[in-house]
C-alpha cells in the first residue's frame, strides 16, 4: 500500500495492535506500527472497570471490542 493512501486515514486496531504501539521520544502523539508512523492514536471502546485512588491516579479497563486496554491516568 502507498504511504499517501494512509494520510489522513483511520484504521481500527486490534488491542494487541494497539499495545504493541512503540512511542518516538520526545514526540508526544507519535507512534510506530508494523514500520509505519502514526501521528496520533485513539481508544474508542466501552469502560468495563476502574479503580479510582483520590491524589494518586485512576486506572481504566477500556473494551474496544476485541479485548480490553488498560489506561491509567
Amino acid at each position: 500500500m502507498d504511504v499517501l493512501q494512509l494520510v489522513n486515514a483511520h484504521i481500527k486496531f486490534s488491542a494487541f495492535d494497539f499495545l504493541t504501539l512503540k512511542p518516538i521520544p520526545p514526540r508526544i502523539h507519535h507512534f510506530f506500527s508494523q514500520g509505519r508512523h502514526l501521528l496520533c492514536a485513539q481508544i474508542m471502546g466501552i469502560v468495563v472497570s476502574n479503580n479510582f485512588k483520590p491524589n494518586r491516579f485512576i486506572k481504566f479497563d477500556i473494551d474496544n471490542g476485541t479485548d480490553c486496554i488498560p489506561y491509567i491516568l
